[in-house]
């Protein structure tokens, strides 16, 4: 009789076991059921954020008289300060009064920096000399200003820069700011973004 007692005792505790571990195992998978719905609808974290980076990046050559010439990744606010800066700085032959050193950098952009007494080929010495003369009080100056000067400018890549200056050379220096809208290709919308950050010189 007691050995009929441990083994019903036995067999008593190996079923209240038994019948947990199929509980617990019930319960785990209708968890997991629960939560499968919110694991496949999560989205992925970061998508797209490397191609916005990317996208913002702004790769200039920097040559002349700085420390370390060659190519550099630049942010879409940074001015020629820094690109030089990213170079190494100017070197202690470098001329930088005829740079504009505020200008914001442009994508696929060269920057030269020369040294000072250097001489530039032609076209590249008349565009320095024109950084100089072609701000007046932070604002560009129509009548002075170079393709280069004119590029720095929101909206105004190459061929609307060439067009400006092509329209000065063919019809005299701008009487006015508001004449800006006679050149090809600038309309009403472009001349407002323009107004405030350009001027115009007495013909010289």
């Amino acid at each position: 009789m007691p050995e009929l007692t441990a083994r019903g005792v036995t067999v008593a505790v190996l079923g209240v076991l038994t019948l947990a571990l199929v509980l617990a195992a019930v319960v785990l998978l209708s968890r997991q059921n629960e939560v499968a719905p919110i694991t496949i609808i999560a989205p992925t974290p970061d998508s797209g954020v490397s191609t916005t980076v990317a996208s913002q990046e702004v790769v200039v050559h920097v040559a002349g008289a700085v420390a370390s010439p060659g190519v550099y990744t630049m942010g879409p606010d940074d001015r020629l300060i820094d690109a030089i800066a990213a170079a190494g700085g100017e070197t202690s032959a470098a001329e930088l009064s005829h740079l504009n050193l505020a200008q914001r950098v442009q994508d696929e952009a060269r920057y030269y920096v020369p040294e000072t007494g250097e001489e530039l080929p032609l076209s590249l010495a008349q565009d320095l000399a024109a950084v100089g003369a072609a701000t007046s009080g932070g604002l560009i100056d129509l009548n002075v200003a170079s393709g280069v000067d004119l590029e720095s400018l929101p909206g105004i890549g190459p061929a609307l820069a060439g067009a400006i200056v092509s329209y000065r050379e063919s019809n005299g220096p701008f009487q006015s700011v508001e004449e800006l809208v006679n050149v090809p290709r600038i309309g009403p919308a472009t001349m407002e973004k323009l107004r405030a950050l350009v001027t115009v010189s007495a013909p010289r």
